[in-house]
């Protein structure tokens, strides 16, 4: 009887065991599901996006550029408000897929306003303010405080050196450099336009309009003439007209005008020649000697040419086409005018050329009038002592050595003088 009871109480045992364990197996398949979905939904909230993102200002941004992964799709969340025109922090909501993050923006400033100033000439009764100088001023953020870096002298006449100072909202600051003409009375004298204002150019052939031109005034030292060149068609022969514009600091202005022929190229041999025939003979006589003719060339070509910027330099029939045309050109042109005055005149002569640099180019003659090779030099320097007329290598060679290597040309190429 009692081993009955207790195998009755085992049987009892037994099945609830088996009642808590059935229990137990479900629930634990799904506690390893939950955490399996929690750690794929706990990974992707926290993985997928940037938590913080910093862009400068006026930056575009873009719901994706959170998103570590710019292939998932992103946008903002009704809720979300910002602008990239102002610094400042502000709170993004992110959605993609099933997920909405909350994210932070950071908009910085660290980009300086963009400021250029402007001459002035005003009187002590009305000293200009520090935005007066401003000629432009840039920021993103459209708020800029413009002030004088430096305190000057505004009791005397004068010129004023002048520091300007923008500072926009975020603190980043820019000077600028401009200059005060402080004058007794207002300045109501136009600036002058002087100079090569008419031009004669070729077909297809750039144009440095600005070439020769200066402007004067009794007060600005540093006038810009602007140029209207759009009537100008430099691909069809023609004469055009140019319009030269010169503005003070006190807005008094000067215009003037000049003409820009455009020719066909037309520098043949024949045509070279007899523009220099025509030169020759106002210049010499058949009785003069060939040192004298040489003389007479060279004293004309130095008073009937101006010196200008050219790119003639490969061809001299071009550059003396030009030379004796226009009147005007670079060493080159002196050179070629030269040669075929030289050449028409019956005297022996060569062509020489300076060793070249990367700033550096210069040409010029050599004649023989019966003593031997001579330079012959008719372009015009700055140093007025330079006569570039008939000098003996040797006095070139010593002029050159003390002038930066002026003439300084190779003598196995021009063996003239050896």
């Amino acid at each position: 009887m009692g081993n009955r009871r207790r195998t009755n109480r085992h049987r009892r045992r037994y099945r609830r065991r088996k009642n808590t364990y059935r229990l137990f197996v479900p629930f634990a398949v799904l506690l390893v599901v939950c955490l399996g979905v929690g750690a794929y939904f706990y990974y992707n909230y926290k993985e997928r996006v940037y938590s913080n993102c910093v862009v400068e200002l006026g930056t575009e941004v873009k719901a994706t550029d959170f998103l570590k992964d710019t292939d998932k799709p992103a946008e903002f969340t009704d809720d979300t408000v910002f602008t990239t025109d102002r610094a400042g922090t502000y709170e993004v909501g992110i959605k993609s897929d099933y997920f909405t993050y909350h994210c932070t923006l950071e908009v910085t400033d660290t980009v300086a306003p963009e400021l250029t100033t402007k001459d002035l000439t005003r009187t002590k009764e009305e000293i200009p303010t520090a935005s007066d100088f401003v000629d432009t001023v840039f920021d993103l953020s459209g708020d800029v405080d413009i002030y004088y870096g430096k305190a000057f002298d505004s009791e005397t006449y004068g010129t004023k050196n002048i520091t300007v100072v923008a500072v926009d909202a975020s603190g980043n600051r820019t000077e600028a450099d401009a200059v005060l003409n402080l004058v007794e009375e207002y300045d109501i004298e136009p600036p002058v336009i002087e100079g090569q204002l008419d031009k004669v150019v070729y077909v297809g052939d750039g144009v440095s309009f600005k070439n020769g031109i200066v402007v004067k005034d009794n007060v600005d030292t540093d006038i810009q003439v602007e140029v209207d060149s759009s009537h100008v068609d430099i691909y069809t022969p023609g004469e055009y007209t140019v319009t030269y514009t010169a503005t003070d600091s006190m807005g008094n202005v000067d215009l003037a005008e000049g003409v820009i022929t455009v020719i066909e190229q037309l520098y043949t041999e024949e045509e070279v020649y007899a523009l220099a025939d025509e030169v020759l003979s106002g210049i010499i006589t058949e009785d003069m000697s060939d040192y004298d003719k040489a003389h007479a060339i060279y004293v004309w070509v130095q008073g009937n040419i101006g010196y200008s910027e050219s790119d003639d330099s490969g061809d001299w029939l071009k550059g003396a086409y030009d030379g004796l045309k226009n009147r005007h050109g670079d060493c080159y042109n002196f050179y070629a005018v030269s040669k075929a005055l030289l050449t028409r005149a019956g005297i022996k002569n060569a062509d020489i050329e300076i060793i070249p640099t990367a700033t550096r180019h210069h040409y010029w003659n050599v004649i023989d009038c019966g003593e031997g090779w001579r330079h012959f030099d008719t372009t015009p320097r700055t140093d007025k002592s330079f006569k570039g007329f008939y000098i003996t290598d040797e006095d070139l060679m010593a002029y050159s050595d003390q002038h930066y290597h002026s003439h300084n040309y190779d003598r196995e190429i021009y063996p003239y003088f050896n």
